[in-house]
Parts: C-alpha cells; structure tokens; sequence
C-alpha cells in the first residue's frame, strides 16, 4: 500500500523540491511512521511538536545565520575578505542563485509542516484541548512568522494554507495584505492561548507573539495598535503594561542564558552542524575570528562610525582586528565561539528582545504625532548606550531619523532588521545609492526575484518587476 509518512529524523526535509507524486506515493522505510500512526497519540503529537522546533530552531540556518549574514550584506551591515558573496553585498542576486532559492524554500517547508500539524492536531480527542491549544499556538506562530519573512523579502507571495500538495502547487501570488491578514490571525490566536502556558523562552510563549505583532502593527502602518502591543511587553516602570521580569538588560548581559531582555530564545544545542553549540551560537562561531591572523566577516566602516567614543556598544558589540595594518571590525555582540568555561557566560540566540519594543514604540508614538512622547522611549535606549538624550523640542522628521539611525545601532546585524526596516519606510534607495561597493543595486532589488525553479513549477506565479 501506498501512503504518505513523516520520517522523524528529517521531518519534510524535501517537501517543496520534491513532485508530488514522488513526496505523496512512495513505500515508506522501516524507521517510518505513518501520519495516522503519529497523530493517534500523545507521545506521537509530542514528538510532532517538537519537531516543529527541530526543523526550524536546529535545522533551517535561516533564523540562526542566514538572516543575518545575507540580509546583512544586502544591506550596508557586512562584508566577507573571501570570495563567494560578492553577488549578495554587490547585490547582484538572480532568480537562479542559490540562497534566493533557500530563502523561498526555508520558509514554505516550514509552513507545510505547520499545516500538516495544524490540520492534525486542531480538535483531536487524543489529547486535552488546553495542551492542543498550546501546540496549535506554535504551530501558528512558526507560520505566521515564516509568512512574515516571505512577504519582506519576496513581495506578495502564495498564501497556502492547506497540505494538499497538489493543491499547494497551483496557488498565485497573494497581496502582502491579505498575507498579512493570515499572519495577524496566527499571532492573535497565538498570543490568546498561550497566555496561561508555562512554556520558557526557549519555546514560543505569548510575549513572543506579542513581540512579533507588535513589529507587523509597524511594518503595515497600524501605529496605535502598535503602541498597544509594544506596551504590554515594556515594563512598568517604564511606563508599560508588563509586571513580569522582563527589562532591559546591561549590553553585556543581553544575549546571554540568563537575560531578562530576551522574549524569544534559540537555545542552539543540537544544532546539525558541526559543533556541539552548548552555550554558543552559530552568529558567534562564524563572527569571530578563529585567530588574530585572519578575518571573514567584517562590519561596514560606515555602520561602526555611527557609534561614536561616547556608544558604550561600540567598545561591548565591536570587536577589531588589525591585520598587516589594516584594521577590520567584526561583529561581536555574541563572544562565545565555543562552549564557555563559565555556565553563566553561555549564550543563547535571540530571536525576540525588548529593545526592539521600545523603538517600535518610539517610531510609532512619533506616526502619532505624539513626538516627545515617543523621544521619551528612543531614549530609554539611547541612555543605556551612554548617549545624551535627544531633545524634547526635536522636530518629528529629525526624531524619525533619529529612530531610524538607533535602530541601525542597536538592532544590527539581528534578525535582518536593517534590510526589512529601509525597505518598509521606503528609504532603500537614498542610502544604498551611495554605497561604493554596492555596483548592481537598482531601486527594484529591495525585494528579490522569485527562484526560477519555482516559476517552472507553478505556472501561476509571475516574476517581480525588473528581474
């Protein structure tokens, strides 16, 4: 008999690249297990969850390298002394590269997988409807956050919601609002059931999905209900709604285990590249430099000069290098490139952090015109930096540039936050324009082509403009 089968060591690890009839109709393994069989237990949803963190925390170098490293060059955040980027920081990317291609396909595995879970999970008797509840969130949360890196990096994009693959293979491009739609729904329900779980940072709780809302409420316009949002995660003290532990942290101490700052944590151990990641990171492995002879990535003199002597993140974040009397910047908010000897030095990847939240709410109290108001919030950040607080007479164009220029600084080189954020205010082409290294950039590369793989697949899809 023919049927469809999860094999838990490589859960959909070829479900977009594969036909099909080749995916839906094949002999399963020995070590198989049949959806029916997984689904009609406890023990087996458990391990379907799971490795929902499995294929998108260990798995898919999106959320623990790529976002970084490639937005980062296609931005003005990074460059390599090696060969073999030139193509993302020149930003002379195609529909034929390789990485648009895993940027398209990283996030659609993940939503199938979602789907698949979700269409399994969502009213089985098998387990309690309060556990159901939590593991739907996840599930929704990993969609909803893999739609939101589609529709920035790509434009309108298909909104597939089912895991019928035939079906999945003729779905159009779908506008960025409906998407987003989609996206807001998943988080909503998300943050609502997850409100009384017990799940820690390392898992998706209901501050991430408040955090990640609050960001969407930005990116499409929705001020006040980004003010909301971003309110409920700021503390008290500061004039937020959160009565928990969450605070801004010392820069020495915010991407570590222990942080307070952190909302959404990758606790990297197990990761499947080489390497133990007990305690560090992929970004700090790959960051910092393996001796003082020899450097890859390197920062954007441009990026570190914006941080003057005064920039306490400039001596905790900057690392540097001279080499034969040259000196390179490398990025160093992550200073683990192995496990520490100290436990309480152990890192983990952040995903989500409440300095993120202050600036979200800063930029869109100032969409207000509440601008002293939100110069209030810019410069809880800015003083935690060792920066004079901005003036409250400063004008609202100047303060949104203001925010604009603190997001650079402290956001960078995370999560891919300075692509998505000149992209979203429009403001792409005045700075890339002037970038001597970047030859090939056009004002249409703000977003990338679709992978030329796919537009042979679905005939429904069509090219973005320019490429």
């Amino acid at each position: 008999m023919k049927i469809k089968f999860y094999i838990l060591s490589c859960m959909f690890a070829s479900m977009v690249v594969t036909s099909c009839d080749s995916l839906l109709d094949i002999d399963p393994p020995t070590d198989a297990m049949t959806v029916e069989e997984l689904f009609s237990t406890k023990e087996g949803i458990k391990i379907a969850e799971t490795g929902l963190y499995a294929k998108n925390f260990l798995d898919n170098r999106i959320y623990t390298e790529y976002l970084e490293t490639y937005l980062g060059y296609m931005s003005d955040e990074l460059l390599n002394t090696t060969s073999g980027d030139e193509e993302f920081y020149q930003n002379n990317y195609s529909s034929i590269t390789n990485m648009v291609s895993r940027f398209w396909e990283y996030p659609y595995k993940t939503i199938f997988q979602c789907n698949d879970f979700i269409l399994n999970v969502d009213g089985n008797s098998v387990i309690s409807e309060a556990e159901a509840d939590i593991y739907l969130s996840e599930a929704r949360f990993f969609r909803a956050y893999s739609y939101f890196l589609l529709v920035n990096l790509f434009g309108d994009v298909p909104l597939v919601l089912t895991n019928d693959f035939r079906e999945a293979a003729l779905v159009p491009r779908t506008t960025k609002d409906e998407v987003y739609k989609q996206i807001i729904e998943d988080l909503s329900w998300a943050e609502t059931h997850l409100k009384d779980s017990s799940n820690p940072k390392t898992k998706i709780t209901a501050d991430a999905a408040k955090a990640l809302l609050a960001r969407v409420y930005l990116y499409i316009g929705k001020w006040q209900a980004a003010v909301d949002k971003s309110k409920e995660l700021i503390p008290v003290s500061d004039g937020g709604g959160n009565k928990s532990s969450l605070k801004l942290e010392s820069l020495e101490n915010v991407f570590k285990t222990s942080s307070c700052e952190g909302i959404l944590f990758i606790d990297m151990a197990g990761y499947s590249g080489s390497g133990t990641y007990e305690g560090y990171t992929r970004i700090g492995n790959l960051f910092i430099p393996s001796s003082k002879k020899k450097i890859n990535y390197y920062l954007n003199e441009t990026l570190v000069n914006t941080m003057t002597d005064k920039d306490k993140r400039r001596e905790s974040w900057i690392g540097s290098l001279d080499i034969d009397g040259k000196v390179y910047y490398y990025p160093f908010k992550y200073k683990n490139r192995s496990t520490p000897e100290k436990a309480d030095d152990a890192e983990y990847m952040v995903l989500l952090r409440l300095a993120e939240q202050y600036l979200i709410q800063a930029e869109a109290l100032v969409k207000l015109d509440k601008v002293d108001e939100g110069i209030g919030y810019l410069n809880k950040i800015r003083h935690r930096a060792g920066l004079d607080e901005l003036p409250d007479n400063t004008s609202k164009d100047d303060v949104l540039k203001a925010i604009e220029d603190e997001r650079r600084r402290e956001l960078f080189l995370e999560c891919g936050h300075r692509w998505f954020d000149l992209n979203r205010t429009e403001r792409a082409n005045d700075v890339y324009k002037d970038v001597s290294y970047k030859t090939y950039w056009k004002d249409y590369k703000t977003l990338l082509p679709l992978p030329e793989n796919e537009l042979g697949r679905n005939r429904s899809l069509v090219q973005n403009d320019g490429y």
